[in-house]
């Protein structure tokens, strides 16, 4: 209902941008240039030098850099001995090439390398419990003819001894094995003197079981002979004193022959332990003669990447400074879009004012009602806003009420048809027909 108003144009965004974004680039000129210092040190000096130039991608007009290093005269010189030393190098590890190629292009000679070492050989126990084989032979022989020799005699004597060893034979393999298994586990090596003293100690358990073994075989088989001895006692007396003297034959001739057997067995570990040590030494020539031969063959190589990897050639630092950061343009283009949001802000306050004094004339005027609007009823007279017939808008107060109308004279000069006087002198307005 009120007078229309336009919206603030909006602004030239397009020119804004270009303007700063020109004025961006010339406070990024001045960085630039700010951070160009010529900088002279005791190694030398360090200088920029520009150019106008073109960006090859836009066609815009640029500033080309350049710096410049320029050493002292003894930083010069030492460069130079430096770039002299290195090609030196260069060259003699070229010439080199020759010579690696000699030592690698031959294969690695394993054939004539020492042998390895065949260890210590197992220990040898010929001889072990032989002592009593034989020893009671003719022990009561004066019952003889009521004994079976299969049972009682050496036949019977020997298959005892024979049964009680291959009982104890895998036992003596398995604790030999988990002995080798857990000194190899405590990081002791096969020869050397720990391994050996607890190799003799178990091998002199073994020969203490299988002695103690032959001699349960003998109690064994002279239990049984006692046994049968109860048959034959119709024996006379002199033929068990020649048993009993019989028996202790075979006691004093098993004695000896265990002792016989403790020095073979010592005697054993003696050897092992030799074999040992020059199984060893044989291992350490074939090492020794394979680093050497590796030696040999690596010495050229290793000798032409010395050269290559020496001394570098070094280029001095200029010291840091603290550069200069561009600050940015003037934004043009940020203050043109609060400008124009602060106008549209601006009309939008004044549309929604105008909206709002309005609403109540609009409210008259849907109704189609007839209102007092004489000027001379009114007090407080403010206006708001304008028709488009050009009949202004009022806020104002009136019968102790304040509301928002026309002033009736100013209507009666425009539409004339909208005004009628009451009985009382006062004009009213037809709010209708302002729509």
């Amino acid at each position: 209902m009120g007078k229309k108003s336009d919206p603030p144009p909006p602004p030239d965004y397009t020119g804004a941008a270009e303007k700063t974004a020109q004025s961006s680039q010339e406070a990024q000129t001045r960085a630039d240039w700010a951070n160009r210092p010529n900088q002279t040190t005791p190694w030398g000096q360090s200088s920029w030098t520009s150019s106008a130039g073109v960006d090859p991608s836009t066609g815009q007009p640029i500033t080309n850099w350049s710096q410049n290093i320029t050493l002292s005269p003894d930083q010069q010189k030492a460069l130079d001995d430096q770039m002299a030393m290195q090609s030196g190098r260069s060259d003699l590890a070229m010439n080199m090439m020759g010579r690696v190629g000699q030592a690698t292009s031959q294969p690695f000679d394993w054939n004539n390398l020492q042998q390895m070492g065949q260890g210590g050989g197992g220990m040898q126990t010929q001889g072990a419990g032989q002592g009593i084989q034989n020893n009671v032979a003719g022990a009561g022989q004066g019952i003889q003819s009521q004994l079976d020799p299969n049972l009682y005699g050496d036949q019977g004597r020997q298959r005892i001894e024979n049964a009680m060893m291959e009982r104890m034979k895998p036992q003596h393999e398995q604790a030999q094995a988990g002995l080798e298994g857990k000194l190899q586990n405590m990081g002791l090596t096969r020869g050397s003197e720990a391994w050996n003293r607890e190799m003799q100690r178990m091998g002199d358990q073994q020969s203490r079981e299988r002695f103690n073994a032959l001699d349960r075989g003998l109690a064994e088989q002279q239990g049984q002979f006692g046994m049968a001895q109860g048959a034959g006692q119709f024996q006379n007396a002199a033929q068990n004193q020649m048993f009993g003297q019989n028996m202790a034959n075979a006691q004093f001739g098993n004695q000896a022959q265990a002792q016989g057997f403790g020095q073979n067995l010592g005697q054993n570990q003696q050897n092992f332990s030799q074999n040992m040590q020059q199984s060893e030494y044989q291992n350490r020539l074939r090492q020794q003669q394979i680093a050497e031969q590796m030696q040999q063959r690596n010495m050229p190589l290793n000798e032409m990447n010395a050269l290559l990897t020496g001394q570098q050639v070094g280029m001095p630092q200029m010291p840091g400074f603290n550069t200069s950061q561009s600050a940015g343009g003037a934004n043009y283009l940020g203050a043109a879009n609060m400008g124009y949001n602060s106008a549209m802000d601006q009309y939008n306050a004044k549309q929604a004012q105008s909206q709002g004094m309005m609403s109540g004339l609009g409210s008259l005027a849907g109704m189609g009602m007839m209102a007092f609007s004489d000027i001379r009823l009114k007090r407080n007279i403010v206006k708001r806003g304008t028709l488009p017939s050009g009949i202004g808008v009022y806020e104002y107060d009136i019968f102790d009420r304040h509301e928002v109308g026309v002033l009736a004279q100013e209507v009666q000069q425009i539409r004339p048809d909208l005004v009628h006087v009451d009985k009382s002198g006062y004009l009213m307005v037809n709010y209708g027909g302002l729509q």
